[in-house]
């Protein structure tokens, strides 16, 4: 194994000048026509995005390489992505990983064992996964029961949802090394969620934690809630996925909340502190995931500090803000921060997916 990854690896190093300090992570879940549109981008629009990329000079790298390179300081080719996958769907080995293939270009792929080993359908099998291993593809942990970890179960201690955790993650990190020698330290929140007490416990168990709000990675980021650009129908057109795949980290070194409500409630504002950088401060907007502007005032210069007024109908579910500002270079370049907040039913209760 992993002659080819040894190969990839080797012709990304060949197109390292320029560099960049960042990167931008991709992630689908179903390259299909017939799979829900909410979580699927089909087959045609998943070519449009890798002709994109090749016919633009893009660096596709692993993303444990890429990383590995930030946090240790080294240079990445300029326009470095990585692909991800989550769920270990068919048509991630029927449709996606036959075009990957072709092109030579590596990808990771976050398995809930679970699925696999109760032979859900429309999932992988660990025959296939061996398979895709073998190629060179990295196969990661998206924990074993692909549960809503951050929540707790009813009269459910602390130190019994910690344990609890815990044991779900290494579950999947032993099914995937015994069926197919992955020891990857990639560890994807499932549907994306995760909180500080669950950010811990990844640290704790030496993992590094991939989220799934939008925005690029560089060495700034926050290694525990790393974003990731989703892809899926109605948000992968070529234009969005042009815009994505040139976004740049905005360097926000710093994120206070309003959480006078409570944890998981809707909050009124929160508060970002902002290192300088190669963004138009003056143009920078913050929206809500529908797009609508929200009021976001300048409340310090040294360093910038903006204060966010979120407000409105935040109903029971996932919410997120995406804050931006254009590059002082490169036309239709964005510097791109995402915060993402969790807020339960009124009578406490966990919403239904």
């Amino acid at each position: 194994m992993k002659a080819l990854c040894g190969l990839l690896l080797a012709l990304c190093g060949l197109s390292a000048s320029p560099a960049d300090d960042h990167a931008v992570v991709l992630v689908y879940h179903h390259v299909s026509e017939t799979t829900p549109a909410l979580t699927s981008v089909t087959p045609a629009v998943f070519d449009s995005h890798l002709d994109y990329l090749q016919a633009n000079g893009f660096s596709v790298w692993p993303l444990a390489r890429i990383l590995a390179a930030l946090r240790e300081g080294e240079a990445l080719p300029e326009n470095t992505v990585a692909i991800t996958f989550d769920d270990a769907y068919q048509s991630i080995y029927t449709e996606a990983f036959p075009r990957l293939r072709q092109r030579n270009w590596p990808f990771t792929l976050f398995v809930s064992s679970e699925a696999i080993d109760r032979g859900y359908d429309n999932y992988l099998s660990w025959a296939q996964l061996r398979e895709l291993a073998d190629s060179g593809v990295e196969l990661a942990n998206h924990s074993h029961s692909h549960a809503h970890l951050v929540r707790r179960l009813q009269d459910e201690s602390d130190e019994q949802w910690r344990q609890r955790v815990i044991d779900d993650i290494d579950t999947a990190a032993r099914r995937l090394q015994q069926e197919t020698g992955s020891r990857s330290r990639l560890f994807a929140y499932p549907y994306g969620e995760y909180s500080p007490a669950l950010q811990d416990i990844v640290r704790s168990l030496g993992y590094q934690g991939i989220a799934q709000q939008s925005g690029a990675v560089g060495a700034v980021s926050d290694f525990f809630a790393l974003p990731r650009f989703p892809m899926a129908r109605g948000y992968a057109d070529l234009q969005r996925f042009a815009t994505s795949v040139h976004a740049r980290p905005l360097p926000v070194s710093a994120v206070t909340v309003d959480t006078a409500a409570g944890a998981y409630r809707p909050i009124a504002s929160l508060q970002l502190t902002l290192a300088d950088g190669g963004y138009r401060a003056q143009q920078l907007a913050c929206y809500r995931a529908t797009g609508t502007p929200l009021l976001t005032r300048r409340i310090a210069t040294q360093p910038l500090t903006l204060s966010i007024e979120v407000g409105g109908e935040q109903t029971a579910g996932r919410h997120k803000i995406n804050c931006t500002a254009p590059a002082t270079q490169g036309a239709g370049v964005y510097y791109w921060y995402s915060y993402q907040w969790l807020v339960k039913n009124a009578d406490g209760s966990w919403y239904h997916e």
